[in-house]
């Protein structure tokens, strides 16, 4: 499980903006709000993540949550991070990848432990004894010593994304300066977690998406709903 979460992580696109995408009723207004942004005296709530965003970068529209990635050149539908380790960035798509192959690789460590606790009381036993410890158990002292520091790691990164799924958060909107209260994409813990894993008992165990988990998790990012909850907060 360990190895098809990663590969998954690997291999997933984490979501890609369509060419051409914009958050407006039709290409003129489109063209009009981008002419509007070089005004000097164009302004714009840049503490509320429903505003239009255009990427100066990819010179194309972004959707809410997209951020550019420096590291592969183009904008990522609900960027969390770029993980070295994972060699790809960690987004919408592959997000439950991410944390399902931190969770069974904190399992996995916690089992080695257990695995080599013995062995490795040998390793003391034969030392207070005044014998020479054995090299198996001399491997099993580094062994549980390595699974620990892994365990430990692990376990705090696993805190920090458990609270940011329950509040639907991503690690670069959690380390922003400014968010709107209440946060717009907060849907309470059970549908934020939905979001991410799914409703499948099932799927919540396995680095997978249905075409209709698929589906939900490229609409909640690419519709216009909330941008216009935005236009119409800032007519009032």
């Amino acid at each position: 499980m360990i190895t098809w979460c990663y590969l998954a992580t690997v291999l997933t696109d984490p979501g890609r903006v369509p060419p051409g995408w914009h958050p407006f009723p039709d290409d003129a207004i489109a063209a009009r709000e981008q002419e509007l942004m070089t005004y000097a005296d164009y302004y714009i709530d840049r503490r509320d993540p429903r505003r239009p965003r255009f990427c100066k970068h990819c010179k194309a529209w972004k959707p809410q949550r997209a951020h550019h990635c420096s590291v592969t050149g183009r904008c990522v539908l609900k960027m969390d991070h770029y993980c070295i380790w994972v060699v790809n960035c960690v987004g919408l798509l592959n997000y439950k990848f991410f944390l399902q192959f931190l969770a069974f690789t904190f399992a996995g460590s916690a089992v080695a432990i257990a695995a080599l606790v013995r062995p490795m009381l040998a390793f003391f036993g034969a030392g207070a004894a005044g014998a020479a410890p054995s090299a198996g158990s001399a491997v099993a002292f580094i062994g549980v010593i390595v699974n620990a520091a892994f365990a430990v790691s692990l376990c705090g990164f696993l805190v920090m994304h458990a609270n940011m799924v329950a509040a639907n958060c991503t690690t670069i909107e959690m380390y922003e300066k400014e968010r709107p209260h209440p946060w717009p994409y907060n849907k309470g813990g059970r549908r934020n977690f939905e979001e991410v894993f799914g409703k499948r008992k099932l799927g919540w165990l396995l680095p997978r998406l249905t075409a209709e988990e698929r589906r939900a998790a490229l609409d909640s990012c690419l519709n216009t709903r909330l941008l216009q909850t935005y236009a119409a907060s800032n007519a009032v």
